[in-house]
């Protein structure tokens, strides 16, 4: 401490306390930071992983000079010192302040070089088996050149897991992912801390400093919240940026990028190209200035095509050429590709993942073939799951990307083990992110209720859309599009998959979900699958709870509830599928003693008894129709159900 002099105290929390100090030698101004220890082998341990920070050079890391054990007689305490670079200009915190006072926008190109300098600083750190832990605008420090470099990593570095919890003030809380107090916990926690940061850079001209910091706590809590923050941005900014956010700002760190996955974003590529840095892999084709195309050797069959495409010489509007001429001879049955061949495609749609064509063309292949695909196909592997991810995040404001990239992904999730393995790399998210990015496009929205249907059937996917209150959007998405049968038919399947999660349970009674299933149901009268899906979903909320029972029978949504199931089952009484869901629903609303009496009423028991005779030969209605007679004249039990709604329905192309 001797080799410093004290200017001034710059601040004080429950991490330490910071001061302006200058190297009495070179006469060099520093910042120098006393961090607490609770005895002597706590600051020995601290100050060997302290040692560790003097590692980090990097021009966009915060350099450290020196750090200290030190021992202060008159607080009788034992601190570490940590000795870092002074940033005249401040921090980004200083510059959000200013921005909000004027309510000024930071300028996209800005925004961009920064959040690129920060996507490299991290991309570093974590390659040194850093995690900075607790990054926020106040840690984040302006050059002279109005640059930026991220620091004070040392209380998160330093301390370790049950220190930081007990420093933690509450203004870092907003930043912090939420499963850094929690375990596990991994580098992809610094990039939710990113994403929190790049949202209050993109809101600083429309927020003031406690709307923001409230926005950034209830993000946690509700996806609901940033999309609507992230409305209000894409008025001002461009969609890709929202797109980066809303990727980075996903709640399971196992969906979320790393820092190393964000470079594969052409966004953040452009990023990484306004300060030259030597990450960015865009060439002049990829920034969007292709060069002069290669003639595509049609005359040399498939194989000559995909020999064109592999060689990585051939520039992106080539790869469009050739792409056109495989989505057009694998529109016919009989043509199709090898696996090495779609290896080929992929490769093709990593190496220019910023042409928007290549990646429309290579989704729209891939479903071409997708007809013709056997179990444990080269289509179903992570492989393209990835490729095709990668296409909508990377093209967040692209119609034609999103409606393929939807549609193959409805189409890729009738295998099992592919719907899992979209889930895990983050796929249900992109799913939601087009349905509440287009939410007024028909084709979309069909596509993606159609995804979630066959996704939802996973467990672990439906639980992902449950955290994600994807409940709403399949609401807004059948409200908006009621007229629209086969969004119709996909969101009451994927519906009933979500009625499976208890959690939903109080939604789809805050929401009404009854009247609007009851509504689409009798707008579709004459659709058997709108009829039979929607059956289902009510039969498994009946299950569940009575009074989704006694909402089934009472609702006025496009007429009385049980007059628009009687209704139905006249205009299906020959179809056993429609039948068999009806019987279900009747049975499961029968098991309610306050409902029965009105059921009698209507004769209902006529319905039954007449698929009982019709249907004698199909065992499972013949018994389903048995027991809603006994139920209904009182003579079985309540729970004397010979099967349960409460499973989840096949996936969307099998059902």
């Amino acid at each position: 401490m001797e080799n410093y002099r004290l200017l001034q105290r710059l601040g004080k929390g429950a991490q330490g306390a910071v001061f302006l100090v200058e190297n009495r030698d070179d006469k060099v101004k520093y910042v120098l930071k006393k961090v607490e220890c609770n005895d002597e082998a706590d600051a020995n341990k601290a100050f060997k992983e302290a040692m560790a920070l003097q590692q980090l050079q990097h021009p966009y890391v915060c350099g450290y000079k020196e750090f200290f054990v030190l021992w202060d007689k008159e607080e009788s305490a034992m601190y570490v010192c940590i000795v870092m670079e002074y940033y005249k200009m401040g921090d980004l915190d200083r510059v959000l302040k200013q921005r909000r006072s004027k309510s000024e926008y930071i300028e996209e190109v800005i925004l961009k070089k920064w959040l690129g300098q920060i996507v490299e600083a991290l991309v570093f750190v974590h390659k040194k088996q850093t995690i900075h832990r607790d990054l926020k605008p106040s840690n984040i420090f302006m050059t002279e050149d109005l640059n930026v470099t991220i620091g004070d990593f040392g209380v998160a570095t330093v301390l370790g897991d049950d220190r930081t919890k007990a420093r933690t003030t509450v203004g870092s809380m907003n930043w912090m992912a939420p499963e850094v107090l929690e375990r596990p916990y991994d580098e992809r926690s610094d990039v939710w801390s990113l994403g929190c940061i790049t949202l209050e850079m993109a809101t600083c001209g429309f927020m003031d400093a406690a709307q923001s910091s409230a926005t950034l706590f209830q993000v946690k809590q509700s996806p609901q919240i940033l999309e609507e923050t992230l409305e209000k941005v894409g008025q001002k900014y461009t969609a890709d940026l929202c797109q980066v956010i809303r990727t980075m700002l996903r709640r399971k760190f196992q969906q979320r990028p790393t820092a190393i996955d964000l470079l594969e974003l052409p966004y953040i590529q452009e990023c990484l190209a306004l300060s030259n840095s030597a990450l960015c892999k865009q060439s002049a084709e990829a920034a969007g200035a292709a060069g002069p195309g290669k003639p595509i050797p049609k005359d040399k069959g498939i194989k000559g095509i995909l020999d064109f495409m592999s060689d990585e010489s051939t520039p992106g509007e080539s790869q469009v050429q050739a792409l056109k001429y495989l989505v057009e001879i694998t529109k016919e049955q009989d043509q199709s590709l090898d696996a090495d061949g779609k290896k080929v495609v992929v490769d093709a749609m990593s190496r220019h993942i910023a042409v928007e064509d290549v990646q429309v063309l290579g989704c729209t292949m891939f479903s071409n073939l997708l007809v013709t695909a056997v179990d444990d196909d080269f289509l179903y592997s992570m492989e393209v799951i990835h490729a095709v991810n990668l296409a909508m995040r990377a093209h967040a404001g692209s119609v034609p990307l999103q409606t393929a990239a939807s549609g193959l992904i409805m189409g890729l999730s009738n295998d099992e083990k592919a719907a899992a393995e979209i889930g895990q790399d983050g796929g249900v998210q992109d799913i939601l992110a087009a349905l509440r990015a287009f939410p007024n496009n028909g084709g979309i929205v069909t596509n993606c209720c159609g995804a979630l249907w066959s996704l939802a059937v996973n467990e672990a996917n439906a639980k992902i859309v449950t955290e994600e209150k994807g409940l709403q959007d399949i609401f807004s998405a059948m409200e908006n599009h009621s007229q629209n049968s086969e969004l119709i038919e996909n969101a009451c399947a994927a519906l009933w998959s979500l009625a499976m999660e208890e959690e939903n349970l109080e939604v789809f009674t805050d929401i009404g979900a009854v009247g609007l299933i009851i509504k689409a149901m009798s707008n579709h009268l004459k659709e058997a699958k709108v009829v039979k899906n929607a059956c289902m979903t009510l039969a498994s909320l009946a299950e569940a709870e009575e009074v989704f029972a006694l909402q089934t029978l009472d609702s006025d949504e496009g007429g009385h509830g049980l007059d628009v199931v009687i209704k139905a089952y006249r205009e299906h009484a020959d179809n056993p599928e429609v039948v068999e869901n009806i019987c279900t629903l009747i049975v499961e609303m029968a098991e309610s003693e306050e409902a029965r009496g009105e059921m009698v009423a209507a004769k209902v028991g006529d319905i039954l008894s007449e698929a009982k005779l019709k249907f004698a030969g199909i065992e499972e209605i013949s018994s389903l129709a048995n027991t809603g007679l006994q139920v209904l004249s009182g003579s079985a039990k309540s729970g004397a159900r010979p099967v349960s709604a409460r499973s989840r329905p096949r996936s969307a192309r099998k059902a």
